[in-house]
């Protein structure tokens, strides 16, 4: 009996519990914003995706993006963000790689309790809501916008950044990439990133993952190339629109 009380009062170990253990060493570059929480105010969802939801959020008259990500996406978003933080304080790139991040932080009861009475959340988890603040950039998806050769060239650059660090973006689409008002071009959404050495079979070799990256050049090649010219100049037809357009690189 007395066993089994301590085997139950043991802390149960949680991808959220095993992140907050290893957060200075994984994520040094990311500050945590946890005490700003009961000032935000939420907006707007933006987007909701397998890993994460995107919300539009306020914060002291300032708006910003707030990335919400599921449990089971902690430890791997920990990783993948000191390595991109990390190359990108180190190569004076921040808010070049995708939009600048702040910061961390953890969604408080009250706010949690609103999230789900809006039905914008549910928890399923013993662990807390948290997620990543970043840089609101006015703007909209490349499908939806036009882009300059300074702005197509920044974006080549961009994944060229993240090739070097062993990272390939996994979901390279429209979808991911935002234009700005201001003409800037940036790659969004890292959630499905993979990061070399990679687990996957198919991948697991330096070669595998170099050839992977290439796929990734060619797709944002033909993103670019869309922009240029209307479905018929390209290839004499329409074809699938933007939305449902296949842009996979096969693993």
């Amino acid at each position: 009996m007395d066993l089994q009380r301590a085997t139950s009062s043991k802390p149960k170990q949680t991808c959220w519990t095993m992140w907050l253990k290893h957060r200075e060493e994984r994520c040094p570059f990311i500050q945590d914003l946890s005490s700003i929480t009961p000032s935000i105010e939420f907006l707007e969802l933006l987007f909701t995706g397998d890993h994460s939801y995107l919300f539009k959020v306020q914060l002291q008259a300032k708006m910003y993006p707030l990335k919400l990500l599921r449990p089971l996406l902690t430890m791997t978003s920990s990783t993948l963000f000191h390595n991109l933080t990390g190359h990108v304080h180190e190569s004076k790139l921040v808010g070049v790689v995708g939009p600048y991040c702040h910061g961390w932080l953890v969604i408080d009861k009250a706010l949690e309790r609103d999230l789900e009475q809006l039905k914008l959340w549910k928890s399923l988890e013993e662990d807390p809501i948290h997620g990543l603040l970043l840089e609101y950039v006015e703007g909209c998806t490349i499908d939806k916008g036009s882009i300059t050769a300074i702005a197509a060239q920044s974006l080549r650059d961009q994944l060229d950044h993240l090739h070097n660090m062993d990272i390939a973006h996994g979901d390279l689409c429209p979808r991911n990439i935002m234009v700005s008002s201001d003409g800037r071009a940036f790659l969004l959404d890292f959630s499905s990133a993979k990061l070399w050495p990679h687990s996957s079979s198919t991948i697991r070799g330096k070669d595998d993952f170099l050839a992977y990256n290439q796929g990734e050049k060619r797709v944002l090649e033909l993103i670019l190339f869309r922009l240029q010219k209307s479905e018929e100049e390209a290839y004499g037809q329409p074809t699938r629109d933007w939305e449902n357009g296949n842009y996979a690189v096969f693993e």
